[in-house]
């Protein structure tokens, strides 16, 4: 999948990382703050973004320099839709998280642009994503990524957004 930054790299998800995309579905969970319990329905949830995930679907795991995975991004679709981000049902909905210590580096922009070309190359009419309401600096990278408002969550604390094809 290529570079990221200079020593960064990118590579396809594989069923082997499920453990791993559970951890970085847990960071979406927290807000990146570990110290926090995770939210009601945190399990249900985590069967439908991750449990029902197969590498089929998509997606990407960032490596440091040294190997250490720093973040990775998932396409979730099919008849065990998620729900935060969930706009149609010719749109895979995008979950990213990068680890706290490799913020700043490019790679959430990385892992975007990634999931969108695995997306744009399967024929998808878009991709969503939701982001929570505190998460300023994550909505700023989707709407410069391109996505638009696809609509408020208030119920889930969200915000629904998509990039279309």
């Amino acid at each position: 999948m290529g570079s990221v930054l200079t020593g960064f790299s990118l590579r396809r998800a594989t069923e082997s990382d499920r453990t791993y995309l559970s951890r970085l579905f847990f960071l979406t969970d927290v807000f990146g703050d570990e110290s926090q319990p995770v939210g009601d329905g945190y399990l249900e949830d985590l069967h439908r973004y991750v449990g029902s995930w197969t590498p089929e679907q998509g997606g990407a795991i960032a490596l440091s320099p040294e190997g250490i995975p720093a973040g990775g991004v998932w396409l979730r679709h099919g008849p065990d839709r998620p729900r935060f981000g969930y706009v149609a049902a010719d749109v895979p909905e995008l979950v990213i998280a990068v680890e706290n210590r490799y913020t700043r580096h490019g790679i959430g922009s990385s892992l975007i642009d990634a999931a969108l070309n695995l997306a744009r190359a399967r024929g998808h009419a878009g991709v969503s994503l939701a982001v929570d309401f505190g998460n300023a600096r994550a909505r700023a990278l989707y709407v410069k990524k391109g996505f638009v408002s696809a609509g408020i969550r208030e119920d889930l604390g969200c915000e629904a957004m998509i990039h279309r094809f």
